[in-house]
């Protein structure tokens, strides 16, 4: 997949709350609802329904806060601040890649090295939208993109890009620089080199991976 997108600059270094933190800001909430139920539970009636409705809704509070630590720590929050992006778009982009069993963190980096978050992005090439899907590879992957409107759409968009980049990396058995040089400039490009015992290697990983500290280490699968 070739584009001519300017590409974006992340933040230094991902946004993470270490667990840590996460742990204490979470007791810390937690605490004061634990102290004021068990005051209640001196003066309120004795009643079993009442009691019943109380842990029910301390245990959703205490659900709803576990989730907020979690968005803060790795979810589209996390990514919405690491890459600059709106908060919306950080969501469709971690739930198509979820969705596809690809590593979130690796979907919002293709996009990025791809179309720089850019849903209307076109390349000389002809190819579109965020993930910079060829029209003919679009259809092979899914016979419903038909047009290039259809493939310009930022979810089947990303649903089929990020199901591809999977399906890739399942074919090179989880390696994760052969399977995005062979997104890049196309499987029989990449298996030509390998049996010929050619590096297939173009740069593009580097783009798309990031070098030092910046460097996406992650399994690529979810």
């Amino acid at each position: 997949m070739s584009t001519t997108a300017d590409r974006t600059r992340p933040l230094s270094g991902a946004l993470r709350v270490p667990a840590l933190v996460a742990a204490l800001a979470l007791a810390a909430w937690v605490a004061p609802a634990r102290a004021q139920h068990a005051d209640s539970a001196t003066v309120a009636p004795a009643s079993a329904d009442a009691a019943e409705t109380i842990n029910r809704d301390f245990w959703r509070w205490v659900r709803d806060r576990a989730r907020q630590v979690r968005e803060m720590s790795g979810g589209p929050f996390a990514f919405a601040m690491q890459f600059r992006i709106s908060p919306q778009l950080a969501r469709t982009i971690h739930d198509a890649a979820e969705s596809q069993g690809l590593d979130p963190e690796l979907g919002f980096r293709l996009v990025r090295a791809e179309s720089a978050f850019n849903p209307r992005a076109r390349s000389h090439a002809g190819a579109l939208g965020y993930t910079q899907l060829m029209p003919s590879t679009a259809r092979w992957l899914d016979r419903r993109m038909t047009t290039r409107e259809r493939i310009l759409e930022p979810e089947p968009n990303l649903r089929v890009g990020f199901g591809y980049l999977r399906r890739l990396i399942d074919k090179y058995d989880g390696d994760v620089r052969l399977a995005l040089l062979a997104y890049n400039r196309g499987e029989g490009a990449v298996d030509r080199d390998l049996r010929s015992g050619r590096n297939p290697e173009n740069g593009y990983t580097r783009r798309v991976l990031g070098m030092g500290r910046d460097r996406y280490r992650g399994p690529g699968r979810r």
